[in-house]
């Protein structure tokens, strides 16, 4: 059996394509993709660990009216922060800037990597597009 390093910061910078959203809920277990199923966005990671998301559903067109902006708003998701890693696959970011202010401050983050493929989830937590029901979030 062979050891495998585990992830440092410096093996994560990079822009890293999003291929899958899931969203899976505490009770009854149920998972959706909020962005449907082939969601588009990008995170893009500094060496210096400022990180960025930017992602939503892959049909956005141009509004026309007030309600296709609010609904614009809803099929996406976007925030900034620098990151740094808390322990053996977990990263803490402090969010500075979000597309929802309710997402500022601090987030904790799991993350594995495997080859070229970078998986990112959230701990059991409330989203308020979701509202109080607990979730978790796999990128």
């Amino acid at each position: 059996m062979e050891a495998v390093a585990e992830p440092t910061l410096s093996s994560l910078p990079g822009s890293w394509l999003l291929v899958s959203e899931i969203v899976t809920f505490s009770a009854p277990g149920e998972c959706v993709a909020p962005h449907g199923g082939n969601p588009a966005g990008w995170m893009v990671l500094s060496t210096s660990g400022r990180i960025m998301f930017l992602f939503g559903k892959a049909d956005r067109e141009p509004p026309v009216s007030e309600a296709d902006q609010v609904g614009l708003f809803a099929s996406m998701g976007a925030y900034t922060g620098k990151m740094r890693i808390d322990g053996a696959g977990r990263f803490l970011t402090t969010i500075d800037l979000a597309f929802n202010p309710a997402l500022r401050g601090e987030q904790v983050r799991f993350f594995g990597l495997d080859g070229n493929r970078l998986t990112i989830r959230t701990p059991e937590q409330t989203i308020p597009i979701f509202g109080d029901r607990l979730l978790v979030v796999e990128l």
